[in-house]
């Protein structure tokens, strides 16, 4: 059996080649991918792809979610509690329309509890970690496509990770997952949960003696 190969893009989900219209990168993606076939020094490879998407003529139009929550960052809010009240401020928008179905099997009300164990230390199966956190950040982009202007899948994904208390629960998920004992669960901290161009903003470690939720 050959070893496995993986290409680790930064791009939005749905752009598994970045943004539409753009050969020049798309090449450049599949190339980098075709790339690896030639690789033996496993015995996985798994590299990054080095450049985020280019941003689309529709990507140039700021929208902002008509719902405001709290601050997001390093700060002392409970994370937890403040995802809470999200899902209740954004409950109205998402019964506009038929919900997506949650592929983890869980309520959001229990997606909530399952993160905020993990962000505490608990062991979570890596499975139904990455399961809950896609399904909850599915919901929100749900909620967020139903409310008035319009609103590109990159509008959405940045106002998700940049002004929501579940993004930032999420994150300190993965800021714990950094110093597990098993590298599977170590690498979705790194990789698997935030994504890089938010990383910093939400799972990069903290300085000694930081608070943190």
């Amino acid at each position: 059996m050959r070893l496995p190969r993986f290409l680790w893009v930064p791009f939005e989900l749905g752009r598994p080649f970045g943004a539409p219209h753009e050969a020049d990168f798309q090449r450049r993606v599949l190339e980098a991918a075709l790339t690896l076939l030639e690789r033996n020094d496993g015995p996985v490879v798994l590299e990054d792809f080095p450049d985020d998407a280019p941003r689309t003529a529709d990507d140039a139009t700021a929208w902002s979610c008509p719902v405001s929550f709290v601050a997001s960052g390093h700060d002392q809010t409970d994370a937890v509690e403040a995802t809470r009240q999200e899902l209740g401020q954004l409950a109205p928008w998402a019964e506009l329309s038929l919900p997506p179905t949650p592929n983890s099997g869980r309520s959001l009300g229990e997606i909530v509890d399952l993160l905020a164990a993990a962000a505490r230390g608990h062991d979570v199966a890596v499975q139904d970690l990455r399961l809950a956190a896609d399904d909850a950040h599915t919901w929100y982009l749900h909620a967020a496509a139903q409310q008035p202007g319009r609103a590109t899948s990159h509008d959405r994904n940045t106002w998700f990770w940049r002004d929501t208390a579940l993004a930032r629960l999420i994150g300190r998920v993965a800021r714990r997952l950094l110093d597990h004992p098993d590298p599977t669960v170590r690498t979705l901290g790194h990789r698997g949960l935030v994504p890089r161009d938010h990383w910093d903003l939400l799972v990069r470690p903290l300085p000694n003696g930081a608070p943190d939720a």
